[in-house]
């Protein structure tokens, strides 16, 4: 699905999300209702999903609270594998000052690396990266991706 400026959307799976989720997930949209950020939309399939766009997630777990179905567990592992990455067109990257999404990362995953001619690069620690999403919805150009981990 394209989403802002032809950019690949930023519509994810849900945290916590069992494996068989698709199976499991009753498509009621207690999840939706509960969400504290309002970034949980209904998807492809009415089907609950991630939204970046409208901002990020804060883990506060009250979509798996409302989940009566068993979609969504605390006992998985991790939220999810996902981590942000940073497309060419920044405006940073490109001299024009910009600093917006390392202002949204509360965990400051992104960095900024000064060079000659007043560029600043900017470059994500991914072992700092929980994938939360704030950086996407505050970057004017929509260059920020989120992505599976390897």
């Amino acid at each position: 699905m394209k989403g802002k400026a032809g950019q690949e959307s930023s519509l994810r799976h849900m945290p916590w999300a069992v494996a068989d989720f698709s199976a499991v997930c009753r498509r009621c949209d207690d999840c939706i209702k509960a969400c504290e950020e309002s970034v949980l939309t209904t998807g492809d399939g009415g089907y609950p999903t991630v939204d970046f766009d409208l901002g990020g997630c804060t883990f506060c777990g009250a979509c798996v609270e409302a989940c009566q179905y068993g979609a969504l567990d605390r006992k998985v592992a991790q939220p999810w594998r996902l981590k942000a990455s940073i497309d060419k067109g920044c405006l940073s990257a490109q001299g024009i000052t910009c600093r917006s999404c390392g202002d949204a990362c509360e965990l400051h995953a992104i960095r900024f690396q000064l060079e000659l001619g007043g560029r600043a690069i900017p470059s994500i620690d991914t072992s700092l990266c929980n994938g939360c999403g704030s950086c996407i919805a505050t970057c004017p150009k929509h260059v920020i991706q989120i992505q599976e981990a390897a």
